[in-house]
């Protein structure tokens, strides 16, 4: 499987100081390729900062 994909603004919120930019991350839905068959040009942001991926987390069997 691939990567873990963390926007920029979530990478640097990670860095103390700097915890309010989880706001500014964009990255909040998968963006297809036109015309791409199912390939993705961007992946949503994976950091668990984000409500939907704390909602899959709490779903995930565990």
């Amino acid at each position: 499987m691939g990567a873990v994909v963390i926007s920029p603004e979530c990478r640097l919120a990670q860095v103390p100081g700097y915890e309010g930019m989880h706001r500014e991350c964009r990255q909040t839905k998968d963006v297809p390729l036109p015309h791409g068959s199912g390939i993705l040009l961007v992946r949503r942001c994976a950091c668990s900062h984000h409500s939907y991926n704390r909602a899959a987390q709490s779903r995930a069997p565990g």
